[in-house]
């Protein structure tokens, strides 16, 4: 390999001289046909990437059983919201441990205990 001489062989001539492999030809390819580009802050990216994978393995993966109508529901939602059903379920709980989010019922009694005061205001003045 010392005598040859890279900068003019074919992408077929180098791919046989450096027994690549379908994944390294496109590869190859793809940087041969200019479709690569410069990141313009490398230095930023690498701090953002590496911040990213950083939080990433922060995180731990948690299974739940669900009954299939919950399921279901989980999956139209993520449809509807052009999402993937697992940012739904983290939206959700996520909410749900900020206190965003309240039982039906506790709303309704909320609610229900409002209306009280309202007529007991209007009704005391």
């Amino acid at each position: 390999m010392n005598n040859l001489d890279f900068d003019n062989m074919t992408i077929d001539q180098l791919t046989v001289a450096l027994d690549l492999d379908e994944e390294e030809r496109e590869l190859l390819e793809s940087i041969e046909n200019d479709e690569w580009v410069s990141i313009p802050n490398e230095k930023e990216e690498i701090t953002r990437l590496r911040q990213m994978a950083i939080a990433d393995r922060s995180r731990q993966k948690i299974e739940v059983n669900l009954s299939m109508q919950d399921t279901n529901e989980i999956y139209d939602l993520a449809e509807q919201l052009g999402i993937s059903v697992s940012a739904v379920v983290q939206e959700v709980m996520h909410k749900y441990l900020e206190g965003e989010v309240i039982e039906a019922s506790n709303l309704l009694n909320a609610m229900f205990e409002e209306n009280a005061r309202d007529v007991a205001r209007i009704g005391g003045s």
